[in-house]
């Protein structure tokens, strides 16, 4: 017998959302060659080359964005080392990222 009321409401989407966990596509190893099946999986080795500057990455794929914190992922055109970058926050933005800069302040403080 089930019991009235007890998992008939339905789950509010903004709270389900604000907990998920940001899932890393990107393997750092050095056992592997570096590549990209991106949106699957890249495989990029541990730690950054010389190479790895700003003019030598490429971005792969398309921005995202998830709680309001935008995210792309670029890849060294020389090494193929991988990072995950975040764009910086702008004013006027999701409640995420002001709770989070909140949060932030009071640290520093």
């Amino acid at each position: 017998m089930r019991r009235i009321g007890s998992n008939i409401r339905k789950q509010n989407a903004d709270a389900a959302k604000s907990h998920r966990i940001v899932r890393n596509i990107i393997r750092y190893t050095n056992e592997e060659a570096p590549r990209n099946e991106y949106p699957k999986r890249i495989v990029s080795p541990p730690s950054p080359q010389t190479c790895c500057t700003d003019e030598n990455r490429t971005v792969v794929g398309n921005v995202r964005e998830i709680d309001g914190f935008k995210f792309c992922y670029k890849i060294c055109g020389t090494c193929g080392h991988a990072v995950k970058f975040y764009f910086p926050a702008v004013e006027g933005t999701s409640d995420a990222v002001k709770s989070y800069r909140r949060w932030k302040k009071y640290m520093v403080q």
